[in-house]
Parts: structure tokens; sequence; C-alpha cells
């Protein structure tokens, strides 16, 4: 009995290009081209020239099959190069085709497998390119192994759309039709055709742009800018690094590198690059936001972009600091003490002072010391418990615990390298400065805070506590995001940018130094906060790859990535709901309670969630939980919020 045969197409299905698609490399050629003199047209007039004379090329040809000699030799004629140009032309044709391929990496398992089965594999692609060429090329990426057969339409004459691909590699072979297995992208060449042949075929279209990428490519029509062609192929290239296990796998692995993976890479080369002109020497990521900022910067700067900034972690939290800034501000100590938050407990009014247990054994009155200290304390007693603390007798005993965790601070801090006057930045998620503030207060003087600079993906409005610095926001600054009348933002940013450790709730001394406490991580699984973060980087190395390519405008950029992480706010799919909707958050000083954005509820239950705000998830995503059902009177009701908010001009 004969094997079973196994095929398999070539071009975006186990091999991709780093541009979005095909044609936009003509525009990269014309570049090129021009570079080296070998032309003067400008780099689009160039690629649709490229485009159209291989149309004609293919109008002159039997089957309309061609090979690239052919195609330059009627290029030739049109741009009247001589024998020597034409062959120049053809080579970086070559160069660039060869860069920008790209084996699609979580497809090696499976050739692996079939091989193991057939005994070899072929490849059958309509293409122009010669097959010694393209063949040395996959070899190069572990696609094509030496016994397999690969087989291009413009050498066979034939393509697969008409059969006669198929034809000539049974010829070839001795393949059987009847045992035999196709697999590709096109659904009529690679599905269609061979199954009216007698073969089984599976259509592989996972290389095909999803709805994001194409935003991210910006075109509809032929062509695309170089930056943008390259960002759409970075995150596709990105997404089928992994095949992930299940689909909540997948949401999570397709999230981090076509929405976070843009959206958190932009912000930190704009960060690198604003410090470096600032003439900044160190950069410090707040934890825990941070991390992936920093993971991001680490690789960037491993790819030589800009080196001349120290990039460090810091271990920090709005808790750890948290007392010092408000110290002399009644008002701002009762909002810690007592604030209007759906959950509050005894046991964070109490640990945002730097008050511990056996201080609360020793000095809290009896209505309070049979309260479970991390119930949700109802805001009455909130106020209560705020009065008494404020008291003139009170003050006396929490000022030196405050007092303390400012020295605490300041030698963890010393010990960072993060002092006063010090050419440095912090680099966070945003949105208020608070530990911006915090820090200002801690390294300051009698003469008052010290300032400190503050990078940041995304900030409120100024509130009436300015900060002694400056702090700058991505998104403010490209492309305001509207952040207060739609918190659900901050949230699923902030998911996106989940560490894998706990809060650092305070400060112990460890071999003669002052570290971090961290509390536990809670209801988050690091597992999932690993893949997302491995996407992110898997998005931010393809980047690398295409550096020297194409520089995009900074402003225009933002924008883009901005504008796709808005997509996903704005217009999620039911299955990114269900995982993004429904992870744990908390924001909160003391994270005792975890909510999702979105939740499972009827009709009556959202008409009296709109009602009534304290019956809605916290920090509710409206757009989220439309997809989930019921989305007329919740898109409804977010547009006559939005009518409501620009009509009595409030900022978002």
């Amino acid at each position: 009995m004969s094997r079973t045969t196994r095929s398999y197409d070539v071009f975006d299905t186990v091999v991709t290009r780093a541009f979005a698609h095909p044609r936009d490399l003509f525009v990269h050629l014309g570049e090129r081209l021009g570079q080296r003199g070998l032309i003067r047209l400008p780099p689009l007039e160039f690629a649709r020239l490229r485009w159209t004379t291989e149309l004609a090329a293919r109008q002159k040809t039997p089957g309309r099959e061609v090979g690239l000699a052919e195609i330059y030799r009627e290029l030739a004629l049109r741009l009247h190069w001589d024998e020597a140009t034409t062959a120049a032309a053809q080579d970086v044709e070559l160069e660039v085709e060869s860069r920008h391929l790209h084996a699609i990496p979580y497809l090696q398992p499976e050739l692996a497998r079939a091989r193991a089965e057939a005994g070899r594999l072929l490849f059958l692609s309509d293409m122009y390119l010669p097959s010694a060429i393209l063949r040395a090329w996959l070899t190069r990426e572990g696609v094509v192994q030496p016994d397999d057969v690969l087989l291009v339409s413009g050498e066979a004459r034939a393509n697969k759309n008409s059969g006669k691909l198929f034809a000539i590699a049974r010829q070839q072979t001795g393949g059987d039709y009847a045992r035999w297995h196709h697999a590709g992208d096109h659904p009529v060449s690679d599905v269609a055709k061979p199954r009216e042949l007698g073969l089984t075929a599976t259509h592989r279209p996972e290389a095909w742009l999803t709805p994001r990428e194409r935003q991210a490519r910006g075109s509809e029509g032929e062509f695309a800018e170089v930056w943008r062609s390259l960002l759409a192929g970075a995150m596709r290239l990105a997404r089928l690094q992994r095949q992930p296990a299940d689909d909540r796998e997948a949401v999570l692995w397709e999230t981090g590198a076509t929405v976070a993976g843009p959206l958190f890479t932009g912000f930190v080369r704009w960060v690198l690059a604003e410090a470096e002109r600032r003439g900044l020497r160190r950069l410090y990521f707040l934890a825990r936001d941070g991390q992936i900022f920093w993971r991001i910067a680490r690789a960037l700067q491993a790819g030589d972009e800009p080196r001349g900034v120290e990039c460090i972690y810091l271990h920090a939290s709005r808790l750890l600091f948290a007392g010092v800034a408000e110290a002399g501000s009644p008002a701002a100590l009762r909002t810690l003490i007592a604030p209007g938050a759906t959950y509050h407990s005894l046991h964070q009014s109490l640990v945002a002072l730097g008050l511990d247990e056996a201080w609360a054994k020793a000095h809290l009155p009896a209505r309070f010391q049979s309260q479970d200290r991390h119930a949700n304390l109802p805001q009455p007693e909130r106020e209560a418990l705020a009065d008494w603390l404020l008291a003139p007798a009170q003050r006396a005993l929490i000022e030196p615990a405050i007092a303390t965790r400012s020295t605490q601070a300041r030698a963890y801090l010393d010990a960072a390298g993060l002092r006063a006057g010090e050419p440095v930045a912090l680099v966070d998620a945003g949105w208020f400065g608070t530990i911006q503030r915090s820090l200002e207060c801690i390294l300051g003087g009698s003469s008052g805070p010290a300032p400190l600079t503050g990078f940041y993906l995304g900030l409120m409005p100024a509130g009436d506590r300015p900060l002694a610095g400056e702090a700058i926001g991505y998104t403010n600054q490209f492309a305001p995001l509207p952040l207060l009348r739609e918190e659900s933002h901050k949230v699923l940013i902030e998911l996106m940018a989940q560490a894998d450790h706990g809060q650092a709730e305070g400060f112990e001394q460890r071999e003669g130094s002052w570290r971090v406490r961290w509390q536990d991580i809670g209801p988050v699984k690091l597992a999932e906060v690993g893949l997302f973060q491995d996407a992110v980087l898997a998005f931010t190395r393809q980047t690398l790859a295409v550096a020297d390519v194409a520089i995009a405008p900074p402003d225009e950029y933002a924008r883009a990535v901005i504008g796709i992480y808005r997509h996903l706010h704005d217009h999620p799919t039911a299955r990114e709901v269900r995982v993004l909707g429904f992870l744990p958050h908390s924001d909160q000083y003391y994270e005792q309670r975890h909510a999702g954005l979105c939740a499972e509820m009827s009709l009556r239950e959202i008409i009296a969630a709109i009602r009534d705000y304290r019956q809605r998830p916290p920090h509710w995503w409206i757009p989220g939980q439309a997809t989930l059902g019921h989305a007329p009177v919740l898109l409804l009701f977010r547009w006559l919020k939005a009518l409501w908010w620009k009509t009595t001009g409030r900022p978002d």
C-alpha cells in the first residue's frame, strides 16, 4: 500500500512576511531601489508600476504563470533599464523578500508529525520566485528538509487553482489522490480544488489579517505605508508565535500580541526617546503596572534602542507610600480613612496610615475593636473612624507612624538610587500621579516636596492637589481616553499590565536594608499573567526585527496603537469579554476585594444597575457588557451618558 501524501501551500500557510500584505513589500522595494540610485520614482509610484507590470507579464504568458525574471524583463522595458540595472534591481527584490520571510513557528511540530507519517512533504506554491531560491529560504526557516519536494507555479507553468500543479506533483512523486491530504490558506486553490480532485484538504487561514491587524495596516487600497504594514505584520507574526491550548488562552495571547503589545511598546519607545531627549539618566518603572513596561524597555535596549538611560524596576504601590503626602491635610487623610468606595474595610484604613494590628489592639475604641477588620465598613462607620483618628489626641499617635513610614521609605529609595535632585523619572500606567506625589513628599525636605518627572500611559485631569514636578501622559498627548467618563479604560489597561507578584504592603529590614513586604497575589492566575506578558514581548521582538526599515512618525504611530486599543474597548467580541471582562481586579489601596468588569446580568439587573451605580460591577465595562446581551439598552445608556458629560462641559 502506498504511503500517505501530505502537501502544504507555502505563503501564509507555513511562512508569512513581515509585511501585512504582499504588495506592501513593493513600496519598501521602491525605497531601497531609490536609495541605491536604480530608480527616480517615488516608492508608491514604483509599487504600482511593479504590480501592473506583473499583471501585464502574466497576460502575455499561457496559463498566466510567470517567473520573476520575466516580470523584470517587462519592467526593464518600461523603465529603460539595461541588463546590469535589471539584474541589480531583481537582486534587491530578492534581498527584501528574503529578509522579511518568516516561518510560522507553531506549525513546526505539525510539519514534523506530517513528515514522520508521509516520509516527506510536498510544498506547492502559486509563486513567481525561483524554486531554488525559495527552497533555500524555507530551509533557513526550518520548514523544508532535504527530501521534501517544492514546486512553484512560475516554473511549472501550472497552478493549484486549475488543479494542474497537483497533477504535476502526482506525476513526480507517484502520489495517490485518495491518500493525499493538502493544507493551505486559499479557500479555492487549497481547499475546493483539491477536494474536487479527490484529495482531503484543511483550510488554514490563521495567517489572514484579523480586523485589528487590518485596522493597523490602515488601508483598504492596494498599498499601505511601510511602517503601518510592518506594524500590522508584527502583530500577526507575534500572534502566530503560539498555538493556544484553548479559547481562553487564545484570547489572552491574541490580546497581548495585537493590542497590549503595540500599545505598550509604543508607550515605552516614547518614554525612552523622551528620557534621552531630556538628558535623564535613570527611569524607575513602578510596580506593578510598570513590570511589563520595564521588560519591554530591556528588550528594546537589547535591540540597540536608546541605551543611555538606565531602567530600574522599583517595587512600589500607593499603599507603600500612603499617608506621607496627606499628613498635612486633614481632608486628604479623611479620604484615605473614609473613601466613598463601594468596598473599604477597617484594616484598609489603618494600614493606609501605617498602623498595625498591635496599635489597633492598644488604641482602638471598643466599637471598632468588635468589627471584623476585613469586612466592608459602612460609610457612617468609616466617617466615625475618621472623626476619632483625626481628633487631636489620636493625631499625636498617628503622626509618628506616618513619620516612621516616611523614614523607612526614604532609606529604601536611597538604596535604589532615587534621591532628590537626580536626573531621573518615574514610569507607570497612571492615573492620578498618587505615587509620584507621595515620593515627592518623602524625598523633599523642609523647603517642600522634591519635584519629580513622571511618564504615564494615561492621566486623569489634574485635581486640587498639584504635583511639585511634571506628569506627562502618552494617551493625553496623542489620543486622549475618556478616563473619567469610562473608568473601564483604567481597569482594562491595568489588567493587561498585570505583574507576576503581589502588592507591596509595607517595609521590613533584611540584611541591613529596608525591603518591601509582599501581599498575597490574590485570585490572579500567574500562569495567565506570564502568558500575556510573553505575547506582549513577542510583539516587541517582532518590531525590533524591522526597526531599521521604516521610522514611524511618533504621533501617527501613537494614534494608531491607541486606536487599536480603543477598538478592543469599544468593540470587543463576546469571546474577548468572556475572558477579559471576568478577570479579577481591585483598585483599592489594600486589595481585599476583587471584581470583574462585567457580570452575568438579566435585563432587570441591568436596568437596576443603570439606575443605581451601587448595583454595577466596579468600573463597569459597558461595551463589554453589551456584547453579552441587552445591547440596545446598554448602548443607549452609554450614548446618553456621553451626551450628558458633553452638555455639562465635564472633562473626559
